[in-house]
């Protein structure tokens, strides 16, 4: 699953205090779950990595994973938790999280949760989330979480509607804390090579410009910063390479049919022209909206010779 295709489940949210050397036994998740710190201190297991927990602190959960919390003895800790899905897996999976992991509802019967076990998962290829996570924008996740809660809580017929909405924001604010607003992995080892690269491709876009320069300018093998490049920028290369294009049509205007065709064989060799607008003869919306030309001008017989 990718940008383009998550559309969050919000199955659980709720704030929570947690007593003072309270210690959480270990226990397994069946969905995702983030945990964001408000106050006080502890430890987070998860399988045989330990993580500390202080305010501000955004834990990562995924499923199947064997987790445990310790809280320190000093003062209680209030930490806001939700429990989601990138995307919704069907009735036949869904689960009750009062019956799974708050102990069952009195109304509720005996539920055989050893199924669980082999709960299918939906996981963002686009984005690899730490388990943990400083994040600088500690106002803005406080909202989030608060903003999810209230939702939560309230009994209203869209209230999906708005929790999908928030989770997508708060889905947003771990990708900018993750990544430059070029989309490069900020922890990456090479990313200002990465980011160097891009400014580069952008100033030169009606230059023909190959991989060897790229990588020459990079003082890297071809391949090394081919390889290096795909893990600086976690979005697959059908998406990555649309933004470079609009990024160049924005900043410099308009371009001719030629110029474009340039700037794609530049950066894809055409392959992010699909197939279905190759066959039909037009423009991909994507270059009509930016560009205003014809969507039934050919973009074949526009495109420079191989």
């Amino acid at each position: 699953m990718d940008y383009r295709t998550i559309s969050p489940y919000v199955r659980f949210v709720h704030e929570v205090e947690i007593a003072k050397g309270a210690h959480s036994p270990e226990r397994f998740i069946y969905d995702h779950e983030f945990i964001y710190i408000v106050k006080g201190s502890g430890r987070l297991r998860i399988e045989d990595r330990e993580y500390a927990m202080e305010p501000g602190d955004l834990l990562y959960i995924r499923p199947h994973k064997v987790n445990e919390m310790f809280v320190s003895e000093g003062e209680p800790m209030l930490c806001f938790a939700v429990h989601f899905d990138y995307v919704f897996l069907g009735e036949a999976v869904d689960f009750s999280p009062y019956s799974v992991y708050l102990g069952r509802k009195p109304e509720e019967a005996a539920l055989d949760t050893s199924w669980l076990k082999a709960r299918p998962d939906a996981e963002l290829i686009d984005m690899d989330i730490p388990e943990r996570i400083r994040p600088a924008r500690v106002h803005q996740f406080f909202d989030i979480f608060r903003l999810l809660c209230q939702q939560f809580q309230e009994s209203r017929t869209d209230s999906q509607i708005w929790l999908k909405s928030s989770m997508l924001h708060l889905i947003g604010l771990v990708h900018q804390e993750l990544t430059t607003k070029e989309g490069i992995w900020i922890g990456h080892s090479h990313v200002d090579l990465m980011l160097d690269a891009i400014q580069f491709m952008q100033q030169k876009y009606t230059q023909k410009i190959d991989l060897p320069t790229l990588a020459s300018r990079a003082t890297l093998s071809p391949k090394y910063f081919e390889l290096a490049y795909d893990r600086a920028d976690r979005r697959s290369g059908r998406q990555r390479r649309p933004v470079l294009l609009q990024q160049a049509v924005q900043e410099n205007g308009r371009h001719a049919p030629e110029e474009i065709c340039r700037f794609i064989k530049m950066v894809e060799h055409e392959r992010i022209v699909s197939k279905l607008y190759y066959r039909t003869k037009k423009y991909p919306p994507f270059l009509t909206r930016m560009t205003g030309l014809n969507a039934d001008q050919s973009l074949i017989n526009n495109r420079p010779a191989r």
